[in-house]
């Protein structure tokens, strides 16, 4: 008994405070990880300020903004029970914060698979990983925006479990990547590319195996094959009933043909030379091609000199040579996911791990290149360039999110503008009675006049309206009436109703809008005509 009383009064000393336990946890976290969140937690505030503190809308986000329902349809079986955990309304202060807080565990958990453990490199990855173009995009869809980072967030931790914990850790990370890809699919390349990274570094450690290396290669392939196809299961399972979207080819998700695999896999590779050298997404400031450039080619200088001092043999120089080519395809690999759909910038998160390569190769070359002058002059020269590079492209890409911000609140400004305008004409219709549905004809036909700010069309990131759009979309009722308070019954030109007053010969005869004559009280509704 006196034993019991002993051990019972034992494990009540040990209790903590709440405090207490948090400062302990806190203290164990290495210095790098704890700098690099920190950094990533303030640099993707200041970065995305305007948009959380403002309500800037798109079409998905007028549909869901007081619901949580969305997902399903899409093979995103878990995403409707963590938009429920939000609450039902997207609020930008407060899921803008969340995702903050879950974008900013991504960049601790690459610093400690990719060995970056210096303060300028976690800064610098920070700064990247929180500041890229497609952020912002993913911004743009802000009721489902935390949600998002957490899937990012999971298929990083589903790489770090693989890695480090073995063939336990495998089914840990497997677990976690296809929990991550029925929130939002297009974040499996990062998990692959993570895995593909730090099995480079343990072959130019040189001290495991090749056939130890190969094993664990095949491991880490398992355990990507295994989520993969845990989660297509998943779906099968909950779409049973309602089937599966053909949206941008996510039906055909996992059913790649062989004969077609060369293609893609080319393809994977030669976007790195449209997004990075060509700039097809208005992303980088003009000088950046160029550095871009310097940047890989030092970085391909300093892989060279690393292999020839490590001296690893043939087997493992050529698995390492693999794993190298292997990297960008795996950061990539959202291109061979989806053959036949239409890829976002918000679902190229992966790629911009190859900017983060760079910065790993410069640091782990470091002590590898100090006892000579001139490698250690050159690891010294290459290093300038690599972040003078990466810093310079973190910035442009926090100068690309705000001029998207800056878009999409013109836009809002000017579609709400305009907006007044038409709900004018509408209600001084002769004929017109309060509680009448209102036909716009032609509604989803954007023309020319619907872009009056063309300075803002280099922000071209999906989920950033402009006026146009969100004109131009079926969403435009929701808009009405969220914004402006217009609570009738509005039919938008996709409309059944829309489409049967287009073919009448008396709608055909109206002028467009905003001529006299152009909004007419017809069978019980105002009809306007936007567009034949």
């Amino acid at each position: 008994m006196r034993q019991g009383a002993a051990k019972i009064r034992e494990v009540f000393r040990r209790i903590e405070t709440p405090e207490g336990w948090l400062a302990k946890r806190w203290r164990q976290v290495p210095g790098y990880i704890r700098l690099t969140y920190l950094a990533a937690v303030v640099l993707g505030l200041l970065t995305h300020l305007y948009m959380f503190t403002n309500k800037f809308t798109n079409h998905d986000d007028l549909n869901q903004m007081f619901y949580a329902d969305y997902g399903k349809a899409s093979g995103r079986w878990l995403l409707p029970s963590l938009l429920r955990l939000d609450g039902n309304i997207s609020m930008p202060w407060l899921i803008g914060v969340l995702s903050i807080l879950c974008l900013a565990g991504v960049p601790c958990v690459v610093v400690a698979l990719l060995r970056i453990r210096r303060p300028l490199g976690c800064v610098a990855t920070a700064a990247l990983l929180v500041t890229f173009p497609g952020v912002a995009a993913t911004f743009g869809f802000m009721f489902s925006a935390d949600a998002y980072c957490v899937s990012l967030l999971l298929a990083a931790l589903g790489a770090y479990l693989a890695v480090r914990r073995g063939w336990l850790g495998s089914l840990l990370g497997a677990a976690a990547i296809t929990l991550s890809l029925g929130i939002y699919q297009a974040y499996f390349p990062v998990a692959a590319a993570l895995m593909v990274g730090a099995l480079l570094f343990e072959t130019l450690d040189g001290t495991a195996s090749l056939r130890a290396l190969v094993g664990k290669g095949l491991r880490l392939v398992l355990t990507l094959a295994g989520a993969l196809l845990a989660y297509l299961v998943v779906v099968q399972l909950t779409t049973r009933d309602s089937g599966l979207t053909d949206y941008e080819g996510i039906s055909d998700m996992g059913r790649i043909s062989l004969g077609e695999l060369p293609r893609l896999v080319a393809l994977s590779y030669w976007k790195y030379v449209a997004f990075f050298l060509r700039d097809d997404w208005n992303c980088h400031a003009a000088v950046l091609g160029k550095a871009f450039l310097l940047t890989a080619l030092v970085s391909l200088a300093l892989g060279v000199l690393l292999l020839q001092r490590r001296g690893l043999g043939g087997g493992k120089t050529v698995l390492a040579l693999c794993l190298g080519g292997l990297y960008p395809l795996a950061a990539a690999l959202i291109y061979v996911m989806v053959p036949k759909g239409y890829v976002h910038i918000h679902m190229l998160y992966g790629m911009v791990l190859l900017l983060v390569a760079p910065l790993a190769l410069m640091e782990y070359a470091g002590p590898q290149l100090q006892d000579r002058g001139g490698t250690r002059a050159f690891h010294a020269i290459a290093s300038w360039v690599i972040l003078l590079t990466l810093f310079l492209t973190a910035y442009s890409y926090g100068v690309t999110d705000n001029n998207a911000y800056l878009k999409a609140d013109l836009g809002m400004r000017q579609c709400a503008a305009y907006s007044n305008r038409l709900l004018e004409r509408v209600e001084a219709a002769q004929g017109y009675e309060p509680g009448m549905p209102v036909v716009l004809v032609g509604s989803t036909t954007r023309e020319a006049g619907l872009s009056p700010t063309p300075e803002l069309d280099t922000a071209d990131l999906v989920g950033i309206f402009d006026m146009g759009d969100l004109r131009s979309f079926f969403t435009y009722r929701h808009f009405l009436r969220y914004y402006l308070g217009f609570s009738q019954p509005v039919y938008t030109g996709e409309s059944p109703l829309a489409q049967r007053f287009a073919a009448t010969q008396q709608v055909q005869a109206m002028p467009l809008y905003p001529q006299e004559g152009s909004v007419e009280v017809l069978d019980g509704a105002v009809v306007v005509k936007l567009n034949p």
